[in-house]
């Protein structure tokens, strides 16, 4: 079932009236029963998400829809309310040793997109790895007592091939580790899913690009208004003004023509 005329403010609409109602009046009127897995947590309530989307269907095209037109899992409510900017949580928890490994991918790839485009849809954020693997899991509901460098590299290249599937910048680019860097697994996943070669002291900066047209592609909400620019994690920029010398510890430039030091004008005081 398609629900490409919900927006969020029918959601809105719909938690409203969830609240009015009251939970068990709300399911009866739109013939759902109780969420077993997936909740809606909006201003730190839990909501049924599946019959919330019904009702949202309801106000956006007169005609809810009912529970038996579609699914409330991670591809089916829980993704479009995701999709629309909302927290969906998986209340049951599984251990990745319990779940077939593609699946794992899948579920995991799927949570990491939506932590992801929060985070594009905050100006100059960045999210942590280890930030991103505690998230991924707790919105998945899909655990791991594996290291997370084992693992989160797959995911963010499934999360990779994903966004090129739909035209989107990286936003695997919005990851980095404890030093602000993108790691080197980025460069690999940038040759796997666009074919582009990156040298490695050129990663940062790529991705640099690509998390400012993540801001853009998903319209954070204090961009500025000229667009914004392309900005290195504070940690590498302030990595690479450490590498740099000053000015004072520079060989002074001097005049090809009488070989004179230059001074701050770059124009030489002999040669004019």
């Amino acid at each position: 079932m398609s629900f490409d005329e919900v927006r969020p403010f029918h959601v809105t609409r719909a938690l409203r009236e969830y609240d009015e109602l009251g939970g068990d009046e709300f399911l009866a009127k739109y013939g759902f029963g109780r969420a077993t897995d997936y909740l809606l947590t909006h201003e730190g309530q839990d909501y049924d998400s599946k019959a919330v989307l019904g009702a949202a269907q309801g106000f956006a095209t007169g005609t809810p829809a009912t529970a038996e037109e579609f699914s409330g899992g991670r591809t089916g409510a829980a993704r479009v309310l995701r999709d629309l900017g909302f927290e969906v949580t998986d209340s049951s928890s599984r251990d990745s040793d319990d779940v077939d490994p593609a699946e794992a991918r899948e579920v995991w790839a799927a949570a990491a997109r939506d932590a992801l485009i929060e985070v594009a849809k905050r100006y100059q954020a960045v999210i942590t790895y280890s930030e991103l693997a505690t998230q991924v899991q707790r919105r998945s509901g899909v655990t791991t007592k594996q290291p997370m460098r084992r693992w989160i590299g797959d995911v963010l290249l499934e999360v990779a091939r994903d966004n090129t599937e739909r035209s989107e910048p990286a936003l695997m680019a919005l990851a980095v580790d404890g030093k602000g860097q993108v790691g080197r697994g980025y460069a690999t996943a940038v040759e796997t899913t666009t074919g582009e070669t990156l040298a490695v002291e050129d990663t940062d900066d790529h991705a640099a690009q690509q998390r400012l047209e993540c801001h853009r592609h998903f319209e954070a909400v204090d961009l500025p208004s000229n667009g914004g620019r392309a900005a290195l994690t504070p940690q590498v920029a302030r990595a690479r003004a450490a590498l740099t010398p000053s000015r004072a510890d520079r060989a002074p430039d001097v005049c090809p023509t009488c070989n004179m030091a230059l001074p701050g004008t770059g124009v030489c005081d002999n040669c004019g």
